[in-house]
């Protein structure tokens, strides 16, 4: 793997952006409000399709990011800061400020049925990469971890 192959990331006042493979796209979500969101991204290296829900809704979708261009295996995953070599050279300024309370990934597109559904507490999907739930989270930078139940 490598640097930014996929980034969600929003900070300071810069609008929510994609990037996979260090091609970027600006995403129609704001979560910067005070309030809890669900958000969640779909990407298909077929045809570089993607689409972007905030709270079950289909907020805007676009074509060609990336297509062709699969993430590879044997990455990191980094939660809340961005990074600018793999596994590190964190810029402060880049980090995440807020909380989160579940994150999963999957090897497959979602239906925006499915999406909703998790949106709406419908039920809870388990990402097949990699699930909140079922890894060792590491806390680091003065981080803690709080018990947190989104649809409780």
């Amino acid at each position: 793997g490598q640097a930014n192959e996929l980034v969600l990331m929003e900070w300071g006042s810069n609008p929510m952006e994609l990037l996979i493979n260090d091609k970027a796209t600006t995403l129609p979500i704001n979560i910067m409000d005070g309030k809890w969101h669900h958000v969640c991204v779909t990407w298909s290296t077929h045809d570089g399709a993607w689409e972007a829900y905030q709270d079950g809704v289909k907020k805007g979708s676009g074509q060609n990011l990336s297509a062709w261009r699969p993430i590879k295996p044997g990455g990191n995953l980094i939660l809340g800061q961005e990074q600018d070599t793999m596994g590190g050279r964190f810029d402060i300024t880049q980090s995440f400020m807020g909380q989160i309370s579940d994150f999963q990934f999957w090897s497959r597109v979602l239906t925006a049925n499915e999406i909703h559904t998790q949106a709406s507490c419908g039920g809870h999907l388990v990402g097949d990469i990699m699930s909140w739930s079922e890894e060792l989270i590491e806390v680091h930078g003065g981080l803690t971890e709080l018990p947190f139940e989104p649809c409780h």
